[in-house]
């Protein structure tokens, strides 16, 4: 069923919008009547709106401009009322362009109530998006805006609540483990522990102690009984990393726990029950270690119940951008003071690099350019990466200024949420000139002629732009 249109209507002179209010709530939508921009704010933080409608009559340029912050501030699209000889008068038609996702004119009640329904579905979709881009885990944050990514935490949310194990896959550095404790912190087991068992880096003679734990006197040193880390984890998740390296005589013994939910103490003969979830990873190729005999296809297959494959970040590039923001933050107790961020040639290099070893080597280069680097920014040449095999070759002054561009293009889109009549006014060019931009740097112009209405006097639907 979809969701009704939470709206606010603002009119300074709320008894000519009395009737409107009510047709509006008659066609389904949710709508708040303000009579001030102080009244309209205070409405918008107790309340949460998908799209505003404002009246305008007789308004100028200059009084609409008082509207800017009100509708720059609240974080949806605004629709203008007003008649046709003010949506065509010259002098205020660039105000309404600017301010305003559309301006419906006359008393054309559904199509009102059809634009409003679209303003807030593409809100809708909007916020869903930011949403999903993050998800915060154990004091960090997954980023993923790229579709891989968005599948990737799309399957952590639908896995979390299902008990059985859970195979991740993906190269070094992708963020195995930050995906595990993501699906353990949104599972049922959340208040439980979540215990990580790094197999590949413990000596084979000790793994089956640290796993299973032993008794006083299972052997020379064994001075008191210990807890292996399968019995820590009861009530919550094991996580089995690099699980390929996990010695294949004790791959038997935890196939058998597995399935059981039972295991011995180095040492005992008494049987020890642990509820325990097991979450596996590994970079390895698995199936080529079964075909090779170093790995236990039963077990490969009782871990393998459910799986997760984490892209490497050279297929991800549009995430490098938010990453680095967010480890220049995170980070910010290694940055000199006065330093505000990357250059767009930096950003360009760290977009164009392979990084083989994914966001663990992404993470620790931008905390090598905050440390090394010079205020009032970090540049190119702080940043000394280059792919294996290909030599690095240093930009021209025309591909800086081209990338430099490009960059701050796409920036104001973001910051100003796609609008382009908003970011040509922050960038301080015509909007025709925007328009030849966008079609340089091969920024596509999306036109939604079902979510827009042409604006008197000019013919134009309004745009919005994708990278």
């Amino acid at each position: 069923m979809e969701t009704p249109p939470n709206v606010m209507l603002l009119d300074r002179a709320p008894e000519r919008s009395r009737r409107l209010l009510a047709a509006l709530n008659e066609q389904g939508c949710i709508t708040t009547l303000a009579a001030s921009h102080q009244e309209a704010c205070h409405c918008m933080a107790e309340g949460n709106f998908h799209v505003g409608l404002v009246q305008l009559q007789g308004e100028d340029a200059e009084s609409l401009s008082a509207l800017e912050g009100l509708v720059l501030d609240s974080g949806f699209e605004w629709v203008a009322l007003t008649n046709a000889r003010q949506a065509s008068d010259a002098r205020v038609r660039p105000a309404l362009v600017r301010l305003f996702h559309s301006v419906h004119v006359g008393d054309d009640l559904p199509g009102l109530v059809c634009l409003l329904r679209n303003v807030a579905k593409l809100h809708a979709v909007s916020t869903r998006a930011d949403t999903q881009a993050r998800l915060h885990v154990a004091r960090k944050i997954m980023v993923g805006s790229t579709p891989g990514m968005r599948r990737v935490v799309e399957q952590i949310h639908a896995l979390a609540d299902v008990d059985a194990p859970v195979f991740i896959s993906g190269e070094s550095g992708t963020g195995k483990e930050l995906a595990a404790r993501a699906i353990h912190e949104l599972s049922s087991r959340a208040e439980g522990p979540f215990v990580a068992v790094n197999c590949g880096a413990i000596p084979p003679n000790l793994i089956q102690s640290e796993l299973f734990g032993f008794e006083k006197g299972a052997f020379t040193d064994a001075h008191s009984r210990r807890t292996g880390k399968i019995e820590a984890a009861a009530g919550g998740t094991l996580f089995l990393d690099e699980i390929s390296e996990l010695p294949y005589d004790l791959q038997a013994t935890l196939l058998r726990f597995i399935e059981s939910r039972r295991f011995f103490r180095l040492g005992s003969r008494k049987e020890t029950r642990a509820d325990v979830r097991i979450l596996a990873a590994t970079n390895r190729d698995v199936p080529a270690l079964v075909a090779e005999g170093r790995f236990r296809l039963d077990l490969f297959y009782r871990l393998n119940v459910l799986e997760i494959l984490i892209p490497p970040l050279r297929e991800r590039k549009p995430d490098i951008k938010p990453l680095v923001e967010l480890f220049f933050e995170q980070f910010k107790h290694y940055r000199p003071s006065g330093l505000t961020g990357f250059s767009p040639a930096a950003m360009a290099r760290l977009q164009d690099h392979d990084w083989p070893g994914n966001i663990r080597e992404l993470m620790n280069t931008v905390c090598r350019a905050m440390l090394m680097s010079n205020p009032p920014r970090i540049e190119a040449e702080d940043i000394p990466i280059a792919n294996p095999g290909k030599p690095l070759q240093p930009p021209t002054l025309e591909e800086i200024r081209e990338q430099a561009e490009r960059s701050t293009i796409l920036n104001a889109l973001k910051r100003n949420r796609h609008n382009v009549a908003r970011t040509s006014r922050e960038l301080g060019v015509s909007r025709v000139t925007l328009y030849r931009l966008l079609d340089k740097y091969d920024i596509q112009r999306i036109v939604d002629r079902h979510s827009s209405q042409r604006f008197p006097g000019t013919g134009t639907p309004r745009e919005t732009t994708h990278d």
